[in-house]
């Protein structure tokens, strides 16, 4: 091999790497080869920090691309797997880029979602703003006689063929001609660009590949996957029916539910810390009550530090005793620089606690999880615009205010407003559920924050409701075994099959 080809290799992170494992005494050589692809930092938590990379290491071979490569992280790996190399994202070739631009255009009008309708808006918002109209208009006619099923799945298969035909190198089929995988699994299937080369050349290799839909919106708000994948892990049973819906040539019997390993944490007593340790972790007192609010990220919450301003001033003059207390967690991956400087203020009984994650990553730490869990646990109450946030509370049956109004003094566009964040697709059935206090004025929010502290109870049965209907029975901490279980068993199956091919 030149030299230049070699440098091409991902960088073993594993000094014995060299060594041959299939002769290793320690592995039996019938288990099954599974990649994992770890593409950006939040895949380190659902599946290396959680139970479903030390399951999957019992059973099979395991080699684990990532992109993060710091040994601070990636080490606490090492005893499950085989080896641990490093990915890097290649820019796709201009053209593909040119088809993917389409077809994501197409899809979005066709699924006309209310993400999608935003999208729309936004995008024209912005192309009026660069001086780009006609552009963004022969776009817009050319997608709209693209926007039909049809049209869809025969550009897809293009944009496939152009992706592996054009593909920036050859590595990832050198390395699976080395490895030989049984499974090829990616972890967050449509984030992380860096993610779908490796997919799709296994794919195009005949190598099984399986997708697991990272979050609850991503089918309605995340344009259309192109990646292929043969099996699909989703939260639940309505994610399930999304996807089957959309993706018509996804067969019923390649989809399944195992919950997600990312709320795994808050049911396993590891990772709870007492009411005390946390309270005097972050410098708040115990024997008070706690609101936990979490921030959004600033490029889709505009002025969010105006909310937030108005909650601390309606905190501090309420009639509720003991006077409750307000922990601020901002969102890691986008802040304000508003928000910031709110975190250098100094405000009675709020405290912003340092949110332990990896910039560079974009990935929570592993002491990250106890802090999170442990705020989840023990606050009383939680407000934030339309997040993710809201299912954990629910879940734990404590009340949540979601924020269906702009901040007090914005003037902002209704396409970058706080009420189509609520009237999205995946967070309607929340709002509508009966579980949260919707407020839609800062009046009602002030009512709002007086019942969450005085009445918690007060909408239990409609919480607990909606998470039975959502979530059915993956609230049991277990979600990363799940996926660990399916993952061996589609492993040895495949492998079984093309051994027994002629």
């Amino acid at each position: 091999m030149s030299a230049a080809a070699k440098a091409e290799l991902p960088v073993n992170t594993d000094p014995g790497a060299e060594r041959s494992y299939d002769r290793a005494p320690h592995i039996a050589i019938h288990k099954p080869r599974i990649v994992f692809i770890i593409p950006r930092g939040e895949a380190v938590r659902n599946f290396l920090f959680s139970d479903t990379l030390e399951a999957v290491g019992e059973h099979a071979r395991v080699t684990v691309l990532s992109v993060v490569d710091d040994e601070r992280y990636v080490g606490r790996c090492r005893p499950f797997v085989e080896e641990i190399l490093s990915l890097r994202e290649y820019a796709p070739n201009p053209m593909v880029a040119r088809v993917r631009s389409i077809v994501e255009n197409a899809h979005d009008l066709w699924l006309w979602s209310e993400v999608a309708k935003n999208n729309w808006e936004l995008r024209d918002l912005r192309a009026a703003e660069q001086g780009r109209l006609w552009p963004r208009k022969l776009l817009k006619l050319f997608s709209k006689s693209l926007a039909n099923q049809p049209s869809l799945q025969l550009l897809t298969r293009l944009e496939r063929e152009l992706q592996y035909r054009l593909r920036p190198t050859q590595e990832f089929n050198r390395l699976f001609e080395r490895l030989k995988p049984d499974l090829v699994f990616n972890g967050s299937h449509i984030h992380g660009l860096a993610g779908e080369l490796p997919t799709r050349v296994a794919h195009h290799m005949g190598i099984p590949t399986a997708g697991f839909v990272f979050s609850w919106d991503n089918l309605t708000s995340r344009s259309r996957i192109m990646a292929p994948y043969d099996y699909w892990f989703v939260w639940n049973q309505h994610m399930r029916g999304q996807l089957l819906g959309f993706y018509p040539e996804v067969r019923p019997g390649s989809v399944f539910v195992t919950g997600t390993p990312q709320f795994d944490f808050h049911f396993n007593p590891k990772y709870r810390l007492s009411r005390e340790e946390v309270c005097r972790k972050i410098g708040i007192d115990p024997a008070r009550p706690f609101i936990l609010y979490t921030s959004g990220i600033y490029n889709h919450f505009f002025e969010e530090h105006k909310h937030l301003q108005s909650i601390i001033r309606h905190l501090q003059s309420i009639d509720v005793h003991p006077r409750p207390q307000l922990v601020v967690r901002n969102y890691a991956k986008g802040t304000s620089d508003e928000l910031k400087e709110m975190a250098r203020g100094s405000y009675p009984d709020v405290v912003f606690p340092p949110v332990t994650w990896d910039e560079k990553w974009w990935m929570p730490l592993h002491e990250d999880l106890y802090l999170y869990s442990s705020l989840v646990e023990h606050a009383h109450m939680s407000i934030n615009a339309a997040s993710t946030v809201t299912l954990e509370f629910m879940m734990k049956d404590k009340p949540v205010i979601n924020l269906d109004f702009d901040p007090p003094g914005s003037h902002l566009k209704y396409c970058q407003g706080y009420q189509r964040h609520i009237r999205f697709d995946h967070f309607w059935p929340v709002a509508q559920s009966g579980g949260t206090m919707v407020t839609r004025s800062e009046g009602e929010m002030r009512e709002a924050l007086i019942r969450g502290l005085t009445q918690p109870k007060a909408d239990s049965a409609a919480r607990m409701r909606f998470v039975q209907d959502f979530f059915g029975d993956t609230l049991d901490g277990r979600s990363g075994f799940r996926v660990a279980e399916r993952l061996v068993d589609l492993a040895r199956r495949d492998s079984h099959d093309r051994t027994a091919r002629p």
